[in-house]
C-alpha cells in the first residue's frame, strides 16, 4: 500500500501558500517506514499544494515514538512516510519559524493522509503579560511591528537611563517590569514606516463570541513628547502576530480550523485610546469589544510629532499587566450583541427595553447599531413605541451595583444614544446612591425630541460617596414612532464634561464648543473678558490638549475660551471674571474640574510676566464676606494643556468665579479655560501647587485679610506699605511678574538711630483637620544698615481659643523665623526665598514684625501649604525654638 501526504495549508486572506520549512516530524505511531521517489494527490488544489518526499529514518527503539527528519531540497520537501496502517487520526509535532499551526491527519476516501493547517490562534490567557520582574523582564507572546519605534521591556532601575516610569504597575517596585516607549527617540536612520510610534501586537485571536473580550491593563504616560496611548483592532490575519514557540518548535493539537473569512491587513479600528493626562503613574483601562473572526490587538504608542520642538524634551508611554479576560470581567460595560450584560429591566417600570439588531420601520430607530462599520453584526438596546405602548409610559434599565468612587477618580460614562422618529419621548440618566439603607435618586442626564436619524456620542462624570446604580429610562412620546435606542455603554477613569451640552440637567458643566452655557462674563473697566476662540489660533504646540481618556467618541475640542486683550490696545494689564450661575448648596463635598494652559512663549531676564488664573468661591448669604479663593496659578506652566481640579465645601448656594489677570504678558502669551466639570467628591487640589488659602497674598489687589497693627505714630512712614511705582525701594521690581509694585514693605528712618518696630498680622488661620504640619513661604528682600533692620516671623495664639495649648491667657508668643540685612546686597536688594514649618494643630496668627533705624524689608507671594518643610534660609532659624518673647 502506497501513501503520499499532501500538506494544505489554509493562509487567512491568501488563496496561495506561502513558502514553509519544516525541519523534523514525530508521529506517535510504530510501524515500518518506506521510501517512495513520486508523490500523488487527487482532486486537490494544485495551488495550496505543498509535496513531502521521503529520505531517511530515525527510529528510537526504546519507545514507540518514531522521529522522521526532512531536509528541505530545491523544489520539494522530504519526509518519511508510514507503509503500514495508520490510525485514522494521529497527533504529530511540527517545528516551525513562522507558524503555529493545528493539525488533523485523517486518511481521505483515495486513502492518502491529509494535512489540514489552519492558523494559530492563542487562547485569551495566553495573552497575559506582566512584562517580569528583573532578572526576567520579556515582552511575553507580544511582538514588535516594523514601525519607527519598538516597545522595550524595563523597569524603575533604568528610568534615567533608557526611560519609562520609576516603579511597575504589579509590585510597585523599582525591579518590577513594565513595557515602555521612550517618547523622544527618533527612528534609526533608514527605517521607514507609515507609523510615527510603537506597535505592539498581540497574538493571534480567534473569535470573541457575543459576549465579547475584555482587555485589561494598567498605563502610564509622562513627558512634553508624549502624544498618547492607542489600542487598535486589527481584522483578520496580522503578520506579527504569529506566536513563536521556544525553540521555534511548534505543538500541532488534533483540531481543524476552516478556512478564514477575507479581510485587508490594513483593516484596523481603534477601540480606546487616550491622550497624555498626568494624574496618578498608573492608570486602570478596560476596553470590552467584539468581533466573529480571527483578529488581533495592536497596542500603540504615540509621540508628537517628529517636527513639534517638543519631540527633543524626554518622555515615556508604558504598560502593565496587559490581560484577556471574558467579556462579563468588564462590569457595566455593555454593546447589546449578546443580551444586556450585567444590566437589567426594571420590574416596577411599564415595559421593558428589548434588543435588536436594525429598525423595521424606517420612520423610526437606528437601521443598525452604533458601530457603523459593521453593518450584519451587533445589537443595541431600544424601547418599541407601537402597540401597545401608550403616551408617557417608561422603561427602566438598571446597572449592577457599583462601590463608591476614589474621591480623585471619578467615572467617566459613555454611551451611544439614537432618538429618530415623529413622537420622540425622554431619556434620562439617572445616578442612584444607597445610603443608610434609603436610595436616593438624582438625574444627570437628559434628552428629549427627535435628534435626527443617526447614532450620538454622549458622557456623564459620575462621582458617588456610597454604593450606587445607573438607570436609563426612557418614554414614549405622543405617536408610536418614537423609538429610542441606547448602545455601547463603556467606563473610564476621570471626570468629563458633559455631553452634548444641552443634556446637561445642571447648566454648570461646558465644553464650549457650542456657547458659554450659562457661564458670564462680569464687566470690568479694563474691558478685558472671557473670550470664546477656536482651537486655531493657537500653535500647533498649544493645540495639544486631551481629547479622551479612553473613549473612542469623536467629540471635537474646537472651542475654548481665552483672556482676551485689553480693549485699550496694550499687551498687559486687565483682569476679567467668568461667573456661573447659582449652585445649590449641600453637605455632600462637591470638586470641579477643568483644563488650562498659561504659557509665555519666552521669559526674560525680569522674570515670568505672563499673568494668574484663579477660581473663586462666593456664597450667597446675607454676609458681604469677599469671594474665597479655592485655587490660584500664577505665570507660565508650560505649552500644552493641563488638568486641575479642587475641592467645594458650601452648605449655602454659592457662585464659582473664574479669574484671569494679565501681567505685563511682555511674551505675548494665553490664558485658556476648557471642559468644566462637576463631580460628588472631596478631591484634593491639583496641580499641588495650585493650593491657596485666604491669607495667601501677592498684593496686586490689597492685603488679602493681613492687618497693620504697628502702633500709632506721627510718622506715617513708619508702617507697613503697599509699593506702586513712584513709592517703593528704589531698583526694587514686584516678584510676581517683575513689574513696578504690588509688594508691601517698610522703609524705617529715625534722627536718634533708635529702633522702631512695624507689625502685620495675619488673619485667623484653621488648618484643616488631616494638616498637622503647614509651610509658611514668602520672599524678602532687604536693604538699609545692616544691624539694626531685621524682620521676624511670629506664631500667636491670640484668637479667644481656650483650648490652643498654650496659656490661660492665650496670648503666648513663638518665634518662628528671625533674620538681620548683614550679608544682603543692600544697595541692591533681590528676592530671596523664604520658608518656615507651622505647628497648625490649632488656630493661630502669624505676625510679620519688622525692626530698624536706617532700612527695611520687603515682602511678596506669601503662600501657606500642606507640608513640612526646613527652615530657608538656614541662619533665620531662631538659636532657641521655641522661644518666647
Amino acid at each position: 500500500m502506497q501513501f503520499s501526504v499532501l500538506l494544505l495549508y489554509y493562509f487567512c486572506q491568501r488563496s496561495w501558500v506561502t513558502s514553509f520549512s519544516l525541519n523534523s516530524y514525530t508521529k506517535n505511531i510504530t510501524t515500518e517506514i518506506s521510501t517512495y521517489e513520486t508523490l500523488e494527490s487527487e482532486d486537490l488544489n494544485k495551488e495550496t499544494q505543498h509535496f513531502l518526499n521521503p529520505i531517511y529514518r530515525d527510529v528510537d527503539p526504546s519507545n514507540d515514538v518514531e522521529h522522521i527528519d526532512l531536509q528541505q531540497w530545491p523544489g520539494r520537501s522530504t519526509v518519511l512516510l508510514p507503509r503500514n496502517d495508520i490510525p485514522s487520526t494521529t497527533n504529530v509535532m511540527v517545528p516551525n519559524k513562522f507558524f503555529n499551526v493545528s493539525v488533523s491527519l485523517q486518511r481521505n476516501s483515495t486513502r492518502y493522509p491529509r494535512f489540514s493547517i489552519p492558523l494559530s490562534i492563542a487562547m485569551i490567557d495566553e495573552v497575559f503579560c506582566d512584562f517580569g520582574p528583573l532578572p526576567s523582564l520579556s515582552l511575553c507572546e507580544w511582538q514588535n511591528g516594523s514601525d519607527s519605534l519598538d516597545w522595550m521591556a524595563g523597569s524603575g532601575l533604568g528610568t534615567n537611563w533608557f526611560g519609562g516610569p520609576p516603579s511597575d504597575s504589579t509590585t510597585s517596585t523599582m525591579e518590577g517590569g513594565y513595557a515602555f516607549v521612550e517618547t523622544s527617540q527618533t527612528p534609526s536612520k533608514g527605517v521607514t514606516s507609515k507609523n510615527s510610534g510603537a506597535r505592539l501586537h498581540s497574538p493571534q485571536l480567534g473569535s470573541t463570541g457575543v459576549s465579547g473580550t475584555c482587555v485589561m491593563f494598567k498605563y502610564s504616560m509622562d513627558g512634553l513628547s508624549v502624544a498618547g496611548l492607542r489600542v487598535l483592532l486589527h481584522l483578520g490575519f496580522d503578520e506579527y502576530s504569529i506566536k513563536k514557540e521556544p525553540d521555534d518548535v511548534i505543538s500541532f493539537q488534533n483540531v481543524t480550523i476552516p478556512f478564514c473569512k477575507s479581510a485587508k491587513t490594513e483593516n484596523e479600528r481603534v477601540i480606546w485610546h487616550a491622550h497624555y493626562y498626568d494624574l496618578e503613574m498608573w492608570q486602570q483601562a478596560q476596553i470590552l469589544y467584539t468581533y466573529p473572526d480571527v483578529h488581533s490587538l495592536i497596542i500603540e504608542a504615540v509621540p508628537v510629532d517628529s517636527t513639534d520642538p517638543s519631540r527633543l524634551f524626554r518622555g515615556y508611554i508604558a504598560i502593565d499587566d496587559v490581560d484577556l479576560q471574558p467579556g462579563t470581567s468588564c462590569v457595566g460595560f455593555c454593546n447589546f450583541a449578546g443580551g444586556f450584560c450585567d444590566w437589567n429591566n426594571d420590574a416596577e417600570d411599564d415595559f421593558d427595553w428589548t434588543i435588536s439588531r436594525g429598525s423595521g420601520n424606517p420612520a423610526t430607530g437606528p437601521v443598525m447599531d452604533s458601530s457603523s462599520d459593521r453593518t450584519t453584526a451587533g445589537g443595541y438596546a431600544f424601547i418599541d413605541s407601537r402597540f401597545p405602548r401608550r403616551p408617557g409610559d417608561t422603561a427602566r434599565l438598571i446597572s449592577s451595583s457599583f462601590p463608591a468612587t476614589n474621591p480623585d477618580a471619578p467615572i467617566c460614562v459613555h454611551f451611544w444614544f439614537h432618538m429618530f422618529g415623529t413622537g420622540i419621548g425622554n431619556l434620562k440618566l439617572y445616578l442612584r446612591h444607597f445610603r443608610d439603607l434609603d436610595a436616593v435618586l438624582q438625574e444627570i442626564w437628559g434628552l428629549s425630541g427627535n435628534a435626527g436619524n443617526a447614532w450620538y456620542m454622549s458622557q456623564i462624570t459620575v462621582g458617588s460617596l456610597d454604593d450606587y446604580q445607573l438607570i436609563f429610562e426612557a418614554s414614549v412620546g405622543n405617536t408610536g414612532m418614537g423609538d429610542i435606542a441606547i448602545d455601547d455603554i463603556t467606563f473610564t477613569h476621570g471626570a468629563c464634561p458633559v455631553y452634548p451640552q444641552v443634556a446637561a440637567t445642571i447648566s454648570r458643566d461646558c465644553t464650549f464648543e457650542v456657547d458659554e452655557c450659562d457661564w458670564i462674563n462680569t464687566r470690568d473697566p479694563d474691558r478685558v473678558e472671557w473670550e470664546r476662540v477656536s482651537n486655531q489660533v493657537l500653535s500647533p504646540r498649544n493645540q495639544r490638549k486631551p481629547y479622551s481618556n479612553g473613549n473612542t467618541g469623536t467629540r471635537h475640542n474646537e472651542y475654548f475660551l481665552t483672556l482676551g486683550k485689553s480693549r485699550s490696545g496694550s499687551i498687559g494689564g486687565g483682569t476679567a471674571q467668568l461667573v456661573s450661575r447659582e449652585m445649590g448648596g449641600s453637605d455632600n463635598p462637591l470638586c470641579i474640574t477643568f483644563w488650562y494652559i498659561m504659557f509665555e512663549s519666552f521669559i526674560d531676564s525680569t522674570g515670568p510676566s505672563l499673568g494668574v488664573l484663579r477660581v473663586y468661591i462666593q456664597p450667597n448669604d446675607e454676609s458681604s464676606a469677599e469671594p474665597r479663593p479655592i485655587w490660584q496659578l500664577y505665570n507660565d506652566q508650560g505649552p500644552t494643556w493641563n488638568y486641575a481640579q479642587t475641592n467645594i465645601n458650601e452648605r449655602k448656594n454659592f457662585n464659582i468665579y473664574f479669574e484671569g489677570i494679565w501681567g505685563p504678558n511682555r511674551a505675548n502669551g494665553i490664558i485658556g479655560i476648557d471642559d468644566i466639570s462637576f463631580y460628588i467628591g472631596n478631591c484634593t487640589v491639583r496641580p499641588p501647587a495650585a493650593s491657596v488659602r485666604s491669607e495667601d497674598c501677592s498684593f496686586e489687589k490689597g492685603i488679602c485679610g493681613w492687618e497693620n497693627i504697628t502702633l500709632a505714630t506721627n510718622d506715617r512712614s513708619v508702617t507697613w506699605q503697599r509699593a506702586f511705582l513712584t513709592h517703593r525701594p528704589a531698583q526694587l521690581l514686584d516678584k510676581t511678574f517683575g513689574t513696578t509694585g504690588d509688594y508691601i514693605f517698610f522703609d524705617i528712618y529715625t534722627a536718634d538711630q533708635k529702633s522702631t518696630e512695624v507689625q502685620l498680622r495675619s488673619p485667623i488661620i484653621n488648618t484643616p483637620i488631616d494638616e498637622e504640619s503647614t509651610c509658611f513661604t514668602f520672599w524678602f528682600a532687604a536693604f538699609g544698615v545692616e544691624e539694626s533692620t531685621m524682620l521676624q516671623v511670629i506664631r500667636t495664639s491670640d484668637i479667644e481659643d481656650a483650648n490652643s495649648g498654650y496659656d490661660e491667657n492665650g496670648n503666648d508668643e513663638i518665634l518662628l523665623w528671625s533674620l538681620t540685612a548683614k550679608g544682603f546686597n543692600n544697595p541692591r536688594p533681590v528676592w530671596m526665598a523664604a520658608q518656615v514649618t507651622i505647628d497648625g494643630r490649632s488656630p493661630y496668627r502669624l505676625i510679620l514684625k519688622g525692626s530698624a533705624s536706617n532700612g527695611g524689608f520687603a515682602i511678596d507671594d506669601i503662600k501657606f501649604q500642606p507640608r513640612i518643610c526646613p527652615t530657608r534660609p538656614p541662619e533665620a532659624h531662631p538659636q532657641v525654638y521655641p522661644n518666647k518673647m
